[in-house]
């Protein structure tokens, strides 16, 4: 095995990186999530900042997906690294550049799952802020109507 500095050298990270839905979607299947619909993540790629960590030869090998509000608030979502390389700091250094990136904001969320929640309270999140306390509404399975096309 690979000593960590040992995996980075030669590691590229790139900040507003520009994936292709194929290259998203291979991300999603390292972490088992189901893939999305090409145009679903074109229209997220509009409105978030994509961190990738490469390899030298452009092996795509991390990612992850920062919303910012552009001053106060960031969320960070979908950190994943594929499976042979976990464990070597590549998730590391995605979250620490996004961290780097969101330096001057007053809050970084995080949603993990359950299997992460340690990895991130080792970078410093924690399961709440001041008291408060995150809550989720997934409006397609609340009885709301789901639109499933692409915009014009």
């Amino acid at each position: 095995m690979a000593s960590a500095a040992g995996a980075r050298a030669g590691l590229r990270l790139e900040a507003g990186a520009a994936l292709t839905p194929e290259e998203v979607n291979a991300a999603y299947a390292w972490a088992e999530w189901p893939p999305r619909e090409p145009w679903r993540l074109d229209e997220i790629a509009r409105s978030c900042i994509w961190f990738a960590a490469r390899e030298p030869d452009g092996a795509l090998v991390g990612v992850a997906r920062l919303l910012d509000d552009g001053g106060m608030h960031a969320s960070l979502w979908d950190v994943i690294v594929r499976p042979d390389r976990q464990r070597r700091g590549i998730g590391r250094r995605l979250v620490e550049a996004v961290l780097e990136r969101c330096r001057d904001h007053s809050l970084l969320v995080i949603v993990s799952t359950p299997a992460a929640a340690g990895f991130f309270e080792r970078l410093g999140f924690g399961p709440e802020s001041h008291g408060h306390t995150a809550m989720y509404l997934r409006p397609h399975r609340s009885g709301r109507p789901h639109n499933h096309t692409p915009p014009e």
